[in-house]
């Protein structure tokens, strides 16, 4: 080639590609991996907290058709009966008509049965105080519920009562 004036002026170029697209593999191969890791992952992750005893007896169990333990009722909702309050001691005093259910264990629902008039006599006796202002508004409701609650723990035992819901609440 000559080397002419137009000829050293241009700068050398790139070799052109060729027409054919070769399609790189990288991101493909990448996300298999990263799939494959995530599955290592899972599977690794429970066998290092349940151990092989934990995986064979999690295995069996999914063999068996018999009722599984988590579908078993483990506590029963005991309802005390609707009752009226007098809420202020003036003349113009409200009425409250409540209803309460407790949730209790299975095992112990028996001695929360038989100790119900005792439960009703402290929750009769603790609204009874109360004056219509306590009861106003979702603060008041909160409240209430909480004092119940922590009402029928102490006299049926901390581990007899899981719950207790107002079921109905009526102020006049």
């Amino acid at each position: 080639m000559e080397e002419t004036e137009e000829n050293l002026n241009k700068t050398p170029g790139l070799p052109a590609k060729s027409k054919k697209r070769v399609t790189s593999l990288g991101p493909v191969a990448f996300g298999l991996l990263a799939f494959l890791c995530a599955i290592g992952g899972f599977v690794g992750g429970g066998y290092l907290s349940l151990g092989q005893e934990g995986i064979v007896e999690l295995l069996e169990s999914q063999e068996k058709n018999d009722l599984d333990a988590s579908i078993k009722p483990t506590h029963e909702w005991i309802e005390i009966e609707k009752a009226i309050y007098q809420l202020d001691r003036q003349e113009g005093a409200k009425y409250v008509m409540a209803k309460f259910t407790v949730k209790t264990p299975i095992n112990r629902a028996s001695e929360v049965r038989k100790r119900l008039p005792e439960l009703e006599f402290a929750l009769q006796t603790y609204i009874r105080e109360l004056s219509s202002r306590e009861l106003q508004g979702a603060m008041g409701l909160y409240n209430l519920r909480n004092a119940c609650l922590f009402r029928a723990r102490r006299i049926l035992g901390r581990d007899a009562v899981d719950d207790i819901l107002i079921g109905e609440l009526l102020v006049e």
